[in-house]
């Protein structure tokens, strides 16, 4: 019987291993890549933060002074 998993503990021991392992093996570019993928897909929109305050943009939720950029 090929293609059953007999053990499944040691299945997703070794399935997470091999996904770490990818990780770690992407390129700085590929990572962007897969970030900007998913931060512009319909996955972010099922996400539910509990303590989500919708924030304008990353800086005021930092608490970053606003500045003008200067030429």
């Amino acid at each position: 019987m090929k293609g059953v998993i007999i053990n499944v503990d040691a299945y997703r021991r070794e399935s997470e291993f091999e996904r770490w392992e990818l990780l770690r093996r992407m390129s700085a570019e590929d990572s962007i890549a897969v970030g900007e993928a998913l931060l512009t897909s319909e996955i972010l929109r099922l996400a539910e933060f509990s303590d989500d305050d919708h924030p304008r943009s990353l800086a005021i939720a930092l608490g970053i002074a606003p500045r003008v950029a200067r030429p």
